[in-house]
């Protein structure tokens, strides 16, 4: 698979992935929001699927902290290496695995699911799948929290568009990197996600892409979605 051995020459040899060990900040907002609006009590022995995990910064955060049982699941293998050497908790499972398969988890069983800038490497059908299976094993009460590449007021991603154009619809061929992702405008996010989902919150953010010793002002979108179906 093209992305993965992609994401494997990354972690071993990073030009955009970021050593830091902690969280991103917008990790925590989500966080900060979930406790501030009474969503989810994250001390109550919680479930979390962190999907694209890479290391497991943020799952090593999740079960430290409040003790919650984590799964991580990455498509790189020298990902996963690397966050079982650097995060151990008993509570922390990382494992290599392809989230456009079955998720061999039980219905309704998720409290709190991330991807954090995972899914944008998907193709259609691989997201058709993580979409039906993230929907079926998040309970109703749960969140989801995607932070994913936006299109709107990026001129990176539309100039990576028409250079480097991948085969479906928004996608580009990064020429650095070797693998394919796609970008989101906010109408085209909820067209695919809301037959799943219901979005609550949506903020696009503009932040920078590191690579090597260049960075690149990309734009972000922040999304919060709920499990209850019963709203769609």
């Amino acid at each position: 698979m093209k992305n993965e051995q992609a994401w494997n020459n990354e972690y071993e040899d990073s030009q955009l992935i970021t050593s830091d060990v902690k969280p991103q900040k917008d990790f925590f907002r989500f966080l900060e929001w979930i406790k501030n609006n009474k969503h989810i009590d994250l001390n109550s022995g919680i479930k979390v699927l962190d999907l694209g995990c890479g290391v497991g910064r943020n799952g090593y955060y999740l079960a430290e902290k409040y003790n919650a049982e984590v799964y991580g699941w990455d498509f790189s293998a020298a990902a996963i290496e690397k966050g079982n050497r650097l995060f151990q908790h008993k509570n922390l499972h990382l494992e290599k695995r392809d989230m456009t398969h079955d998720f061999p988890i039980a219905d309704n069983s998720i409290d709190i699911i991330l991807d954090i800038t995972a899914s944008n490497a998907l193709s259609e059908s691989g997201r058709s799948k993580y979409l039906k299976e993230m929907a079926r094993v998040l309970k109703p009460t749960g969140y989801l929290y995607v932070r994913t590449l936006a299109k709107e007021g990026d001129k990176n991603a539309q100039g990576l568009i028409k250079k480097f154009p991948g085969e479906e619809y928004d996608t580009y061929n990064h020429p650095q990197l070797g693998l394919t992702e796609r970008v989101f405008s906010g109408p085209d996010f909820k067209t695919v996600y809301e037959p799943y989902f219901r979005v609550v919150r949506m903020l696009r953010k503009t932040g920078y892409q590191r690579y090597g010793k260049q960075n690149y002002k990309r734009n972000y979108w922040n999304i919060y979605l709920s499990g209850d179906k019963k709203e769609i």
